[in-house]
């Protein structure tokens, strides 16, 4: 009887090690996408690549383009340079996920299906919002 229990443990174990080897191993397409519309440096970029299940977004973006971050304690990750295009006064990089506003940061982001990620040098007016906002009518 222990031996058939030893025998059911370490299938178990084997079956849970396999599955969880599978996971991690699953490759994910990002299309990544960066547009600076405010400086005049017509940055645009598009890149398409495969990753691990489980990168993050900033692991991503650090592997493909230049990025600069500002790290809040207790927020995440703040992007203040994208390509060399450091966002200029009543500016930001706004990120999107699959064309929506994203609602948690690019360090927060685990990427387990395929993902479109967008960057937007935004402009923010008086009010704090954004002319994405204005014009999607989040006013």
């Amino acid at each position: 009887m222990r031996g058939c229990a030893w025998l059911l443990a370490h299938v178990a174990w084997l079956a849970l090690t396999l599955a969880t080897f599978a996971e991690e191993s699953a490759q994910h397409t990002v299309h990544l996408e960066i547009h600076d519309e405010v400086t005049g440096s017509d940055l645009a970029v598009s890149v398409t690549r495969k990753v691990t299940a489980g990168t993050t977004g900033l692991d991503l973006m650090e592997d493909v383009v230049n990025v600069k971050f500002r790290r809040y304690p207790g927020f995440g990750v703040f992007v203040t340079s994208l390509c060399g295009i450091t966002a200029p006064r009543g500016t930001f990089w706004a990120l999107s996920i699959d064309g929506k506003r994203a609602e948690k940061g690019i360090g927060d982001l685990r990427i387990q299906r395929p993902v479109r990620i967008r960057w937007d040098l935004a402009r923010v007016d008086a009010t704090g919002r954004t002319a994405t906002d204005q014009t999607e009518g989040n006013q």
